[in-house]
């Protein structure tokens, strides 16, 4: 409406102006304004006004441009590269972010931890009980059952023990379920928020998940998974790394056996696979 209204102005002005002048030519405008305006001053006025006229065009191509890209939802784009083009992927750590993760499961209702064992349990036990004591969230952990012989095979991949000559592996599992055993009993009327299952099975890679952010890590040689670089992943199902990781969590849970958290060594040596 305001570019209608800039032409139709201009348009009249500069219909005015050499009327005007014409008016004068003819000596019209004598009977009106003897004194008159010179024809000159009219036909310069005149002549600005078609500049501008002439001028609007390239002027109203540039608003239709600030226009177009004031309609773009910037954001909404840049999440939608980031879903097609990487897959979800929003960042790449070099090691466990563990503050970052621990203020996420603080606020979260969904949390997930697929691993070998948890070496940083420790680090988030007191925000897994605040998740769930505090606004009832959703709490899956998954872990290689303690005997199975995937066990030793991960043992010889880190090439280390636990000093004792006891499997590394092994003893980082069982000290994972004590931990999980003492905040089940903490939570009261909430433990059912808390489930904890045991697999016997190859994982592909640990994941932990806070709602709809994964930490995605691969069992590499040498070093422990939260040491290795960490992929942050958006997205559930709507992201093309979110949705296959999401499938690796729910095929584990499915092949996993539940622990009875209240006697962890007794469901753990009546577990068969």
């Amino acid at each position: 409406m305001r570019r209608w209204l800039e032409l139709l102005s201009l348009g009249g002005l500069a219909v005015v102006g050499f009327a005007v002048g014409i008016a004068e030519q003819l000596g019209w405008l004598d009977k009106v304004a003897p004194k008159g305006v010179t024809t000159l001053t009219l036909i310069m006025v005149s002549g600005v006004v078609v500049v501008l006229l002439i001028e609007l065009t390239p002027l109203r191509a540039l608003e239709d441009i600030r226009d177009r890209l004031a309609g773009l939802d910037i954001d909404t784009i840049a999440s939608s590269l980031r879903r097609t083009h990487y897959g979800g992927v929003v960042e790449v750590h070099k090691r466990f972010p563990d503050d970052a993760f621990a203020a996420r499961v603080a606020k979260a209702k969904q949390v997930t931890i697929l691993n070998t064992w948890i070496p940083n349990l420790g680090l988030l036990e007191h925000e897994l009980e605040t998740a769930i004591a505090g606004h009832r969230a959703e709490v899956r952990i998954m872990l290689l059952h303690p005997n199975s012989m995937l066990v030793g095979l991960r043992e010889a991949a880190l090439g280390r023990s636990d000093g004792a000559g006891n499997a590394f592996v092994s003893t980082g599992i069982t000290n994972c379920l004590e931990t999980l055993s003492r905040l089940h009993g903490r939570l009261g009327k909430r433990q059912g928020n808390l489930k904890v299952r045991v697999f016997n099975s190859q994982a592909s890679v640990a994941v932990y998940r806070a709602d709809g952010r994964y930490l995605v890590s691969m069992f590499l040689h040498g070093q422990l998974a939260i040491h290795s670089p960490q992929f942050e992943i958006e997205g559930t199902h709507d992201t093309v790394l979110g949705e296959q990781i999401q499938h690796e969590l729910d095929t584990l849970w499915d092949i996993g056996r539940d622990v009875d958290l209240g006697d962890w060594n007794r469901s753990i040596d009546m577990i068969r696979f």
